[in-house]
């Protein structure tokens, strides 16, 4: 998924020279697919909360050629959702993001935070979801691009979650909502979704249903690779914001209002895939079966019939009866 990200993300720079911020490093190896992919002059920056992430992202970044000057300027050892080193100020032109599916402190004293206090409310402490995309927003520049990967749910649960999207799809923020293979993320059986915002509006919002261009990777059963086809169709389709009969659609504002800001991808995208039946092939196989059975159990019964034994005798009846 790091090429798929690190390739949408790369369609979006116009510019000869461009700042690429993850808050979520991790070992860095987001940072240097996109660092690869890019043909613009790239300026690294990452965040990590783990100690020994961290140290790994450093060590990541000097085995690929990063000076070690610009690793201790540019990247930190802190909690991104708490805005410990990089401050509101920070901006950067491109933010790429796989956060944790996790819990978060929540604390009400956020409310006082201008990342959250415009939205009046917080994230539920239970997913951390979108509290990573409100935090990622402050630090997009105006023309940034920022893609975030989310567990499916994130597209329909109620009560706060459903209060921010409301915030963040009337402030056109949403570009394009892409849904993922079953497993494509860290070998966890579930549904993802990678979230395109933007500062600048969108008109309308690009979904896309890639969900079934996933094949099994043989030794880690819960895990879908993304198919060659499957990974191309997607980009063409996101560049040039094409609607594919039963993949991709442009959805406006008014209908997403419609159905109270749910971005569930069936409710705006029929996949019901219609099989043609060929009824009289379909009777024709069922009576040669029928006549199977029958010559079985005809050939069962004259079997039974060789032993004059009480089970014998029932088993008839058995036979029998179910005719």
């Amino acid at each position: 998924m790091r090429k798929l990200i690190a390739e949408i993300l790369n369609s979006e720079v116009k510019t000869e020279k461009v700042s690429i911020f993850d808050p979520v490093a991790m070992s860095g190896s987001l940072l240097l697919t996109l660092k690869e992919k890019f043909q613009s002059k790239v300026e690294l920056y990452g965040e990590e909360f783990s100690s020994d992430l961290f140290r790994l992202l450093k060590m990541n970044m000097v085995i690929h050629g990063i000076d070690i000057q610009t690793i201790h300027d540019n990247f930190v050892r802190g909690d991104f959702l708490k805005d410990e080193e990089f401050d509101a100020n920070s901006k950067f032109d491109i933010i790429p993001m796989t956060p944790p599916f996790s819990s978060w402190d929540a604390d009400p004293e956020l409310l006082n935070d201008p990342c959250f206090s415009e939205v009046g409310v917080l994230p539920p402490k239970s997913k951390a979801d979108y509290a990573y995309v409100l935090r990622g927003l402050q630090h997009l520049s105006e023309d940034g691009t920022m893609a975030v990967m989310l567990p499916t749910g994130a597209l329909f649960r109620s009560a706060a979650e459903g209060e921010i999207r409301k915030y963040l799809l009337e402030k056109q923020n949403i570009h394009a909502v892409i849904s993922l293979p079953q497993g494509a993320r860290n070998y966890m059986a579930i549904y993802t979704v990678l979230l395109i915002f933007k500062q600048k509006k969108s008109d309308k919002i690009l979904f896309i249903d890639a969900s079934r261009d996933g094949v099994k990777n043989a030794t880690r059963l819960k895990q879908n690779f993304l198919t060659e086809e499957g990974f191309t169709k997607i980009l063409h389709t996101y560049r040039n914001r094409e609607e594919v009969d039963r993949y991709s659609r442009l959805v406006s504002l008014d209908e997403i209002r419609e159905n109270d800001y749910n971005l569930n991808i069936p409710r705006y995208i029929n996949t019901f895939s219609e099989k043609k039946i060929d009824v009289e092939a379909t009777m024709s196989s069922l009576s040669a079966k029928q006549r199977v059975i029958e010559k079985s159990k005809k050939e069962m019964i004259e079997l039974l019939n060789k032993f004059d034994t009480p089970e014998a005798r029932q088993a008839i009846k058995a036979v029998s009866i179910s005719e």
